[in-house]
């Protein structure tokens, strides 16, 4: 791969010194920029196929690292950095990992009775008083299984429903299972749910619940593209559910209240800032279109006392704080950071 580099980075130098590549608002190119990509390629095994792609994918690099540069400002919360979406444009990116829908409070599944209540869940906002810990951290108490990637694939619907499923059956039941998203991607179609194209944690939940269970992921490994359901799978339940639980949505305490008893899947808005996460307590920018589900597994506050959500995300270990993200809790918008509170829902045994 290095030789086939190098040429490549001889053939966009000569097109540069020529002056037919750049035009004057992008990142001024530098050896040093070109040495750097060529590192971030070794680092995430990237190659490619052409010398015109090659160029197109530094251009688009140079202008991530520069949106990055520009966002890491002093006093920041939070910190950006380069990952594995750094030769993605912002087009590209939400075109292949997250889901062009904003309506799943109003879609008609999540608009179904559930089957607990809301004083049962201490979410009701207002009629429950007995008072959420201040922190709480699933991982610690070992209800949450590794952070999982869900690859080139919209499915974080399935992920975040999944990781609710596995968080309460470890609860209910003291044992830890990793639990089949393909099963899921593959099986629960039509309705809400479009495999790789996007869905709803809650449908998901409700799919789980007509199917009586779920099963593992080593029994319906994960191949990051919906295919042919497995119906030979299918009665193979390593986990079952009753339903799934409504939060009262866009108020932060009655997600509290949710998440301190189990972890809860949400969906969110993953802006452009978000993709680069690196680490620290992510504030924004972003709005309220949510485009990406992941589960909220805790929260808690830093020493100076500044309040987060600990969010798992399914875009793998080398995302973020280790695969997850710490976001802004507490703030006044009623629908959270990035939309958070507006539609939380978890599974319930």
């Amino acid at each position: 791969m290095a030789t086939t580099s190098a040429l490549l980075a001889l053939v966009l130098l000569a097109s540069l010194l020529a002056g037919t590549v750049f035009s004057d608002d992008i990142v001024p190119i530098h050896i040093p920029l070109l040495d750097r990509f060529q590192a971030w390629q070794a680092e995430y095994n990237r190659t490619y196929a052409t010398p015109e792609e090659f160029q197109q994918r530094f251009m688009v690099y140079s202008e991530n690292v520069k949106f990055i540069e520009t966002m890491n400002q002093p006093g920041s919360s939070y910190e950006l950095g380069e990952n594995r979406f750094a030769d993605l444009t912002e087009e590209e990116f939400k075109d292949t990992y997250l889901m062009k829908l904003d309506n799943v409070a109003s879609s008609p599944e999540a608009m179904a009775l559930t089957v607990d209540t809301m004083n049962r869940a201490g979410t009701s906002g207002g009629s429950n008083t007995n008072e959420a810990p201040n922190s709480v951290d699933w991982r610690t108490k070992g209800a949450v299984t590794p952070v999982k990637s869900q690859q080139h694939c919209g499915s974080c619907w399935a992920f975040a429903a999944v990781a609710s499923i596995e968080g309460v059956h470890k609860i209910k039941t003291g044992l830890l299972v990793s639990l089949s998203e393909q099963e899921i991607v593959d099986c629960d179609r039509g309705g809400n749910n479009h495999g790789c194209h996007g869905g709803h944690s809650s449908s998901a939940m409700e799919w789980v619940t007509r199917n009586g269970g779920l099963t593992t992921e080593s029994d319906y490994p994960y191949v990051g593209r919906q295919g042919q359901c497995m119906s030979d799978k299918l009665g193979h339940h390593a986990a079952k559910i009753r339903g799934r639980q409504a939060v009262q949505g866009k108020n932060e305490g009655a997600l509290q209240h949710a998440v301190a008893g189990r972890p809860v899947a949400v969906s969110i808005n993953a802006s452009r800032a978000f993709q680069f996460y690196k680490r620290g307590i992510f504030s924004g920018p972003c709005n309220t279109t949510r485009n990406h589900a992941v589960t909220v597994v805790g929260y808690g506050a830093n020493a100076s006392g500044h309040k987060y959500w600990i969010v798992k995300n399914s875009w793998g270990e080398r995302w973020g704080e280790k695969g997850y993200v710490r976001m802004q809790r507490g703030v006044r918008a009623r629908e959270g950071v990035c939309g958070i509170a507006i539609a939380p829902f978890y599974a319930v045994m």
